[in-house]
């Protein structure tokens, strides 16, 4: 391409350039000959807080009520408990209640107090006589009571094993039941024993003994000689005596009401021929059950020891990768 086609083509280009506005080409040119100043930007202020002279007061303020809210809840917590005698200690509460008042001609019938106790027999072969042991204290553990005694007597071809258990009451059947699928039953009973007539007269008790020491105490700061003095004094010993007996008597019939006395006897024969003794798909599985807890426990014993060996190896592989690696570099720069 000659010379003048060159320049005919320049001049082509640049008269078909786009041309800006005249506007923005005056805009710019007054920008140019400002020398660009920067534009300023409206910032946006953040609501002022109130000054210390109004916050604080009002600081004040919302922590007084926060207090008196927190004393006035305290007080009144505290206040639904004052009309309690100072005589009567919390545990009374549980087993001595007021006696609610009813209309005349109706009678008032007392809530039942029943004593329940079960005898269990169970049966079962040699070699599963401590696995039926455990599983009696276990399923007493569950149902939330205690074991009050236990005696075992393992030998080698048999052994007999008694347990005296204290079973909530409220959970007596469903304790039975558990205890009577560990092994063969031979035998198994219930007995009830109302109580009700003993509590009411223990409450009786506690309830006379008390407006007597009341009496004797108004007695007391009303005598005139010193002999009067001592003998309220000897009567009020024995009003105390009175109500140290009818608590503990309370006390101890409510236990026996709260908690049934169950007695379990175990039995094992030789051979293992007994109906509760025999090996069946029960035993199997309580046997691969065993098995399978101490496999894991020997897994977990096992990781617990392996986790530490293996991030010690993979730390010293990881270095000994980055020195090789380092050295690589090492030996390609000096090249």
């Amino acid at each position: 391409m000659s010379l003048p086609e060159s320049a005919e083509l320049a001049r082509l280009v640049r008269d078909a350039r786009p041309r800006p506005r005249e506007a923005f080409t005056a805009a710019l040119d007054a920008r140019v000959a400002a020398g660009f100043p920067r534009e300023k930007r409206r910032r946006r202020r953040l609501p002022s807080l109130p000054r210390p002279r109004v916050l604080y007061p009002a600081l004040g303020l919302a922590a007084t009520a926060i207090v008196a809210l927190v004393l006035a809840t305290s007080l009144l917590g505290s206040g639904a408990g004052t009309g309690t005698p100072s005589d009567i200690r919390p545990a009374d509460h549980a087993l001595v209640e007021p006696t609610p008042t009813t209309p005349r001609g109706e009678s008032l019938v007392p809530q039942r107090k029943v004593e329940r106790s079960a005898l269990l027999d169970l049966a079962t072969g040699a070699g599963n006589l401590d696995r039926v042991a455990d599983g009696v204290v276990r399923a007493t553990d569950a149902s939330g009571g205690f074991v009050a005694s236990s005696q075992v007597d393992a030998g080698a071809t048999g052994g007999t094993a008694h347990f005296d258990l204290r079973v909530p009451t409220d959970r007596l059947d469903a304790t039975l039941a558990v205890l009577s699928r560990l092994g063969h039953v031979r035998s198994r009973s219930q007995s009830t024993d109302d109580v009700t007539g003993a509590v009411v007269s223990a409450r009786e008790r506690l309830s006379d003994a008390k407006a007597e020491r009341r009496a004797l105490l108004r007695a007391l700061g009303r005598a005139r000689t010193s002999t009067q003095a001592e003998a309220i004094r000897a009567r009020l010993r024995l009003a105390r005596t009175e109500i140290a007996s009818a608590r503990g008597d309370l006390h101890a019939l409510g236990r026996r009401t709260a908690f049934s006395s169950v007695s379990v006897t175990l039995s094992a024969r030789g051979g293992g021929t007994s109906g509760g003794g025999s090996f069946g798909p029960g035993d199997a599985l309580n046997d691969a059950i065993r098995i399978l807890g101490a496999v894991a426990g020997g897994l977990l014993v096992a990781l617990a020891v392996l986790l530490p060996v293996a991030a010690l190896v993979a730390l010293v592989w990881l270095g000994a990768r980055t020195l090789r690696r380092r050295s690589r570099e090492r030996a390609l720069d000096a090249i």
